[in-house]
């Protein structure tokens, strides 16, 4: 990681991420966040908080604002149009207080993946971030808050998912009931994961939900079969896809965890990962 984060810096430093991001002119990405939280708290380990700040997502929404133009998932997927769609994982209400006024301030269309088990209990958090909390407590318990873990796990609720997905820039997408790894649970499992998720949201915000989002990137050629019997138009992957030949259901995204100039050159500069081409 060190000689990767060096070798960033020498990029960098001699503009070579820059004369390729000029070089490629009309590129297209997605572009891949999870929970964004009010602040940072420094004396926590950085991999139990959210990757982001506030002040940190702002950063990258006005760098991508200068450099990059907009899509929406229909213009990703059915049209050449270049550009930069953005999608958010796993449904925490900070999206909702912390992202939304943001993109919504430069009017930027996103897709939200919400887990709906966030939904349904927005206190019953997800596996991951159980995990870190006990971590928190056990090994930070003098500096940690329940607003700080309300902000950084909780799940978003009935009230403002409607709220969200009422506005025209947003659309709502799935991301399961509990996040598991698909190709590791059942068929049956992996379908009541895929259509529960789905009838639950579409319920809750009277619009169709039409796109899915692999948790962790988990996918194989049973669970795109699964994807498209539960009638989803779109799936998307994360960094690196497995190319199983259906272009559609493995769109590969970009995960951005940083907001330094250099790292974001670095991640979209075409080096880290190609441009999509024209999916349909």
């Amino acid at each position: 990681m060190l000689l990767k984060n060096h070798l960033i810096k020498i990029f960098w430093k001699f503009g070579i991420f820059q004369f390729l991001m000029e070089k490629n002119s009309h590129p297209r990405y997605v572009i891949m966040f999870h929970g964004i939280s009010k602040s940072k708290v420094s004396k926590v380990p950085a991999d139990i908080q959210p990757h982001l700040d506030i002040r940190e997502f702002s950063e990258i929404i006005e760098w991508l604002n200068e450099n990059f133009d907009f899509l929406n998932p229909d213009q990703l997927l059915n049209t050449n149009k270049p550009g930069i769609l953005l999608t958010f994982d796993d449904g925490f209400n900070n999206n909702f207080t912390n992202v939304l006024p943001v993109i919504e301030k430069y009017e930027i269309p996103a897709i939200f993946f919400i887990t709906t088990q966030h939904v349904a209990k927005p206190n019953e958090w997800l596996h991951f971030a159980k995990t870190k909390i006990h971590r928190l407590r056990k090994e930070h318990n003098s500096i940690h808050s329940k607003d700080n873990i309300s902000d950084w796990f909780d799940g978003i609720s009935i009230k403002n998912l409607k709220e969200m997905a009422d506005s025209s820039i947003i659309e709502i997408g799935s991301h399961t009931i509990s996040h598991p790894l698909l190709t590791e649970i059942s068929a049956d499992q992996i379908e009541n994961e895929l259509v529960l998720s789905r009838t639950f949201l579409e319920g809750i915000i009277k619009k169709p939900v039409k796109y899915f989002a692999y948790p962790s990137g988990n996918y194989n050629s049973l669970v795109i079969s699964k994807v498209r019997e539960a009638g989803y138009e779109a799936a998307f992957g994360i960094d690196k896809i497995n190319h199983l030949g259906h272009p559609i259901y493995e769109i590969p995204r970009i995960g951005i965890y940083s907001s330094e100039l250099s790292y974001l050159y670095a991640k979209l500069s075409g080096i880290y990962q190609k441009p999509i081409k024209r999916l349909k």
